[in-house]
């Protein structure tokens, strides 16, 4: 009797009553090699071949993804991001660069000040990191099962985008946030509730019963309205932050929160209890402008690692991407005649699947303009997290070390001073 049958088993609750050393409490995860078909022949000029397909989890073996991204655009995403982001995301100008912003309350080692915003770029600041790292994270999924919409807070919030697989669509609202620039507060509660709204088919977004919904929020700050009136941090606007994010847990919708920079790492109190209450992934960034490298790390589908190998030769893809939706595409060198191709996934709880074809190729005249496309915006996406100046493996274990630091402060009381009215 194999392992594979026994882990299925566990749907019929019958843990316990075999006792075998290869039976397990998780399932496999699903994968799915979409292309090339087993049995395929190819015949191209280059080496390689694309290999794409999808992974997810026992809990998420539906295609469709439902993500609203809930982005802070309060006074204090003005500031300086930490490295000059330049063109990497294409970012537009604002209009008039003197004329956005409004005057914000900050807040720093516990202490508020009152300023306009700083003097610098503000393709540079934190909002644009933001802006950018979402544009990146879109260019990675899929539009025909994924679904994207757009909510931004600050002094209240505003949908900017409902759902929609025009991913296009939400880039120009994304560019528009820009333009607008930074302004206001940070109400955290009304952006979580506006989005839970919206997932849940109850304002503008037609509802997916079928689909894995997830709120995807950034912010560079913590929750310092409604009571706390922008001035202040409170108590009462942490814990309706918090409560908000365990009714969307109940409602089967993870917030997996994205905690920007000094000063929301401060008093991570909120960011912190809002993804843990709503069964999302707390991650904390020090420097803003590594969200570029971060926020893809965070998967949907509850499948955080694909390695894609050709066993006939042993090699591994020479590039590979693995989106937040499930879905992935991978560059696997081959050799002529019959190849044996396998997939692997991992799921978050360490258990693994796979799926494995087999291809015959042969060197020929015809390119692969699938396998180019790929390889060229590996090529780019790549530049854009080099630009960063860090590379991903120092930029993780800074997240790690960060993580296990604001789990520690989040237990801390919030500061008391209150800044000058408005």
């Amino acid at each position: 009797m194999s392992c594979a049958f026994l882990r299925s088993l566990v749907a019929l609750s019958l843990a316990g009553v075999f006792g075998f050393p290869c039976y397990s409490l998780a399932l496999e995860p699903s994968v799915q090699i979409h292309s090339p078909k087993n049995g395929s022949r190819i015949v191209q000029d280059q080496e390689g071949v694309l290999v794409s397909g999808k992974v997810s989890t026992q809990a998420a073996r539906t295609p469709n993804v439902d993500i609203f991204f809930v982005v802070d655009v309060s006074g204090s995403t003005a500031h300086y991001a930490g490295v000059d982001l330049g063109d990497a995301a294409d970012l537009p100008l604002p209009d008039s660069p003197s004329g956005w912003g409004r005057p914000q309350i900050s807040v720093f080692g516990g202490g508020f000040g009152m300023s306009g915003p700083p003097i610098r770029n503000l393709r540079n600041s934190v909002l644009a990191a933001e802006i950018a790292a979402t544009r990146r994270f879109l260019s990675q999924l899929n539009p025909q099962t994924t679904r994207v919409g757009l909510i931004t807070f600050s002094e209240g919030a505003k949908l900017l985008q409902p759902l929609t697989h025009d991913f296009q669509q939400v880039k120009q609202a994304l560019d528009g946030i820009l333009m607008a620039g930074p302004y206001g507060g940070t109400n955290m509660v009304e952006g979580i509730r506006l989005a839970i709204k919206e997932l849940a088919g109850l304002g503008l977004s037609e509802r997916r019963d079928d689909a894995v919904r997830v709120q995807f929020l950034l912010t560079d700050g913590f929750p310092t309205l409604p009571i706390g009136g922008g001035k202040r941090v409170t108590q009462e606007d942490t814990s309706l932050s918090v409560n908000a994010a365990r009714i969307s847990g109940k409602a089967g919708i993870k917030v997996h929160v994205f905690a920007l920079g000094e000063e929301a790492l401060s008093y991570p109190t909120a960011a912190v209890g809002i993804a843990r209450e709503s069964g999302g992934v707390f991650t904390p960034v020090v420097r803003p402008a590594d969200i570029l490298s971060v926020l893809e790390n965070v998967s949907v589908v509850g499948v955080d690692y694909v390695e894609v190998v050709n066993l006939t030769t042993g090699q591994k893809a020479s590039q590979l991407r693995l989106a937040a939706d499930g879905f992935f595409s991978a560059a696997v060198p081959m050799t002529e005649g019959l190849n044996r191709i396998q997939v692997l996934a991992r799921a978050s709880d360490g258990v693994t699947g796979r799926d494995s074809i087999s291809v015959y190729y042969q060197r020929g005249d015809q390119r692969s303009l699938e396998l180019e496309v790929f390889l060229e915006k590996e090529k780019s996406l790549k530049l854009e997290v080099e630009r960063l100046g860090r590379d991903r493996e120092e930029i993780r274990k800074e997240v790690e070390r960060s993580r296990e630091n604001s789990l520690r402060r989040s237990q801390e009381p919030p500061p008391k001073s209150e800044g000058p009215p408005r």
